[in-house]
This record gives C-alpha cells, structure tokens and sequence, in this order.
C-alpha cells in the first residue's frame, strides 16, 4: 500500500519553484522590479544628460519617492479592506500604460523633464496603492508547505535578480535606441506581474474584512497595534533612521561617486547598480534556508550596520572597482535586511491591520529616503560625495544601536526588574 504526503510537507522536501504560487511570485515580482529599476536608472540618466545637476536629479528621484509617504496610509487602509489581488492587476496595468505613454510622446517630441517627473509621480503612486497588497497577499499564498519568509525571501531574491539584470539590459537598450524608450519595455514589465496576478492561487487569509472607518480611525487603531508590539516599534524607528542614510548614498553619492568622480559614466554606475543586486540576489538565494524567527530583528539589526558599512567606506574608495565591491556587500546586506523585516513584520502584526502597519512603516521609511535625498543633491553639489558617504557610514551605526536600545531594548530591560 502506498502512503500519500502529508499536505504539510516541509518545503525542504520539495522544490519551491515547483509551486505555482512559487513561480507566480518569483516572475512577477522579477517583471515589475525590472519596471522599477530601469526607470529609476533611466530618470537618472535623462535628467543628468540635460542638466548635469545632482540637484536636479535628486529632485526628479523625488519626484518618484514622494507617493510613496503621500499615499501611504489610504494605500494600506485600502489593502486591509479590498481584494489584494484585484489591487495588484489594476495597478500594474496602469502603470504598464503610463509607461508607454512616456514612450510613445516621447517619440513626437512631447516629453521634457518636468513631464516626466510628472509621470514617473503618477506611476509611484499606483506602486504605491499595489505594494501593501502585495504585502499582505503573501499571507494568503503561504500553503503546501510554504511559508511567509520563504515566500518573502523569493520575492526578494526577484527583486535582486532584476537589480542585477535590469541596469544591464537598460545600459545594452541605451546603445541601441534613446532614453525614453526604455520607457516602452518598463511598461511591458508592468504588464507581466499584471499577469502573474491572474494566475495566483489565493486562499483566505484575513478572520475578518476590514471595514473602513476613515483614514483618521484607521490610523489609530494601526498605532494601537504599533504600542502594543516593541518589535514593530524598533522595525519602524530604526529603518526611518536607516532610510535617512540610505536614500542619500544609494540615489545621489554612489551615482555622483560612479558617473562622475571615478569617470565611470553611465557603464560605471550600471556596474554599482548591479553589483548591488548580485550581492542582494546571493544573499537573497541563500536566505531561503534560513530560519529567522524570533531571531529576525537581530539579522536586521546586522544588516543595517553593515550597509551603512559599507557605503561609509566608499569614503576611502578612490577607484571604480573598489566602489562596485563595496556596493555589491551593500545589497547582499539589503537583501537580508529586508527579508528579516518583513519576517519580522507578519510574525509581530495581525493579518487583519497588516496592510495599515505595512504603510505606517513604508511612510516613514519613504519619507526619510525622499527628504535626504533632495538635501544630499544639495550637498553633493557642495562638497563631493566622498565626505559626506564617509560620515553616513558611522551615522547609521549609532543610529540603529540608539533605536535598539530604546525599542526593544527598553523591554527587555523593563521585563528583568
């Protein structure tokens, strides 16, 4: 007689990629962070070629961060209360359509800078609704054996390999045809996680739906949730923290540090740009056979420290390989980083507030990258990126310490008296 699997067979006794909700999310997630990172790469590139102005970059990548904090909070209200799914296939179809637009105007002469900007702020603002239902979607696809950190930790190892692929496809297109159209294959990308949505097998994952009670009640009964919990409370703080430094050296002093003072141009900061998902995609990979679990914040805590790191000791970095290598341990950081957070963020908060808490953190984070990277424009342009890339790198280390030690810290100190 043979005996059937048990339905909840470890996924280490089966290929992960042999899952449907697996390689739904791994192709998916690799087509719109494709989107993402050429068009972050490319709206770097058109505004420098026009204006040759790390102030004006910085506020056109602004331009794209800026929905990411200003939406926030109605996009994860509205991820606790609507279908996830339906959320993620609108939004990547609209912004599949915004992206050919760009492409299409482009070519009749229609598109200039600020136009752009204005595109590229309309397009976050649809990643913006569809990230936090992504987010608590996760919940929903985590069955036969699979749980949220190895699907966090696909979708991850997505993200990296298109950090890796993505600046090289953009930098090899470049050569061939003009910037904007690029524009044209981010919206084919955006278009691929739109199908990758219909395919997904969904199962309920929330006690309750939601009902909406106002952005206001919403907000408060999310920071109840936020008081109650001292890990979301050190997740919160100490990524703001981290996101201040982070957003000044990964969007202005490594472009400044690669397209400019080493010479490397557009190639040089390509090659940073994928160093960095190399190391994220490595670390990512291998993070799949981790088991975090409570010991999750700990594996943030480290991998903040070490991206402020290494991005600190690009202040000693005088050559372009040395900043690639240094960019690479970068994002293999990162991508530990943010597997550990979101780990960290499903064990700690209740399905039913997941998506509000989600953007309660995404506000801040996103809102310290906005805000230091327009003053790091700023003060690239005044000093240099060496010396100010080299005093992030001890910044980050007290800042995360601080926040530790006032968070979580704090209640273990609280639960020894």
């Amino acid at each position: 007689m043979t005996t059937s699997s048990a339905p909840g067979v470890a996924a280490s006794q089966v290929s992960l990629l042999r899952q449907r909700n697996v390689q739904m999310v791994f192709l998916g997630r690799l087509a719109v962070f494709m989107a993402d990172v050429i068009q972050d790469v490319a709206l770097i590139w058109i505004v420098w070629e026009l204006t040759h102005s790390s102030t004006a970059t910085a506020i056109a990548s602004m331009s794209s961060r800026t929905p990411l904090w200003l939406f926030s909070l109605p996009a994860g209200a509205h991820a606790d209360s609507a279908p996830p799914r339906r959320t993620i296939i609108a939004a990547n179809l609209v912004c599949s359509v915004l992206a050919l637009l760009v492409a299409g105007l482009s070519n009749i002469g229609w598109v200039d800078v600020p136009l752009l900007c204005l595109f590229a702020f309309a397009i976050s603002t649809c990643r913006t609704f569809e990230a936090p239902s992504f987010y608590s979607l996760v919940r929903g696809l985590s069955h036969d054996g699979v749980d949220t950190q190895q699907l966090n930790g696909i979708a991850d190892t997505a993200k990296r390999t298109a950090r890796l692929t993505a600046p090289l496809l953009a930098n090899a297109l470049r050569g061939v045809t003009s910037l904007f159209n690029l524009y044209a294959f981010i919206g084919l990308f955006y278009a691929g996680m739109a199908v990758a949505g219909r395919r997904l097998e969904v199962r309920d994952f929330r006690g309750e739906r939601k009902q909406r009670k106002g952005l206001v009640a919403d907000l408060k009964e999310a920071m109840g949730v936020i008081r109650q919990q001292p890990a979301l409370q050190y997740i919160i703080v100490a990524e703001c923290l981290f996101n201040a430094a982070y957003g000044a050296c990964y969007y202005v002093f490594l472009p400044r540090l690669t397209l400019d003072t080493t010479g490397g141009g557009t190639s040089g900061h390509a090659s940073a740009v994928t160093a960095f998902g190399i190391g994220g995609m490595v670390a990512g990979f291998f993070s799949t056979r981790l088991k975090m679990g409570r010991h999750a914040l700990a594996y943030a805590t480290a991998a903040w420290i070490s991206i402020g790191g290494a991005f600190g000791l690009m202040y000693f970095a005088t050559s372009l390989p040395v900043i690639v290598l240094l960019t690479a341990l970068a994002g293999a950081a990162m991508a530990i980083q943010t597997i550990a957070l979101w780990s960290g963020l499903h064990a700690a908060c209740p399905a039913e507030h997941s998506g509000r808490v989600y953007s309660i953190w995404r506000l801040g984070a996103d809102t310290a990258i906005t805000v230091s990277t327009l003053t790091a424009g700023v003060v690239a342009d005044a000093f240099g990126p060496s010396i100010p890339i080299g005093v992030v790198g001890i910044y980050v280390f007290f800042a995360i310490l601080l926040a530790r030690r006032f968070t979580v810290g704090r209640t273990k100190t609280h639960a020894l008296e």
